[in-house]
């Protein structure tokens, strides 16, 4: 199940411990650029830098085959604005401008369809199969929304979404098309409404 974060606390992801199976929680820091995981229940804590270690993307032009190419550099490989490269396709160095960092926002985006966190892979804790879809809610929160959207008999958008958040796509509009068949949403809220129990 696929989503956007522009409505939802996506910073407070709600997963399966990996060392105790109960629920922990993954946070994102975006002053400090960190995902912290931590359980409530056995203590485990970590933290990582979404991206790893390649925190920087290069594009280069090949001064011999005229090629653009682009590729990721570790962290502590960037000193400055420019950079000597290979060119993948005939190993000539070149030198080229750092272009950017590597948005966290994109890898979220990437990997969430997984129903996993997106920085420590971990599943979510709120997740269940329908028809042999899963589905999943990354909280409490998100868990409420879906229940309550799918539940609607009339289902709209909250007044000044496409304002407030500067895009033509909401939540709702990125739900699977299955969750929202009117054959398929009394089920899928059964479901839902159980995982609050959890």
């Amino acid at each position: 199940m696929a989503t956007t974060f522009y409505d939802l606390p996506y910073h407070n992801m709600v997963v399966v411990c990996p060392n105790c199976g109960k629920a922990g929680v993954v946070r994102f820091y975006k002053e400090r650029n960190i995902a912290v995981f931590q359980c409530k229940s056995c203590y485990t804590k970590k933290e990582t830098m979404p991206g790893g270690v390649h925190a920087f993307e290069v594009t280069a032009q090949c001064t011999t085959t005229g090629q653009y190419f682009r590729v990721s550099m570790p962290n502590n490989k960037i000193h400055g604005q420019k950079i000597r490269v290979k060119c993948p396709y005939c190993k000539e160095s070149v030198i080229s401008d750092v272009s950017s960092s590597i948005k966290p926002q994109c890898i979220v985006f990437e990997n969430i369809q997984h129903a996993k966190d997106p920085y420590f892979h971990y599943p979510f804790y709120f997740q269940t199969n329908y028809r042999g879809k899963t589905i999943w809610a990354l909280n409490r929160e998100h868990l409420q929304y879906l229940i309550d959207y799918l539940s609607a008999d009339i289902r709209t958008v909250q007044p000044g979404f496409y304002n407030t958040y500067h895009t033509m796509r909401s939540q709702s509009d990125m739900l699977p098309a299955f969750m929202k068949t009117a054959k398929n949403r009394n089920g899928i809220v059964k479901l839902l409404t159980k995982l609050q129990t959890k």
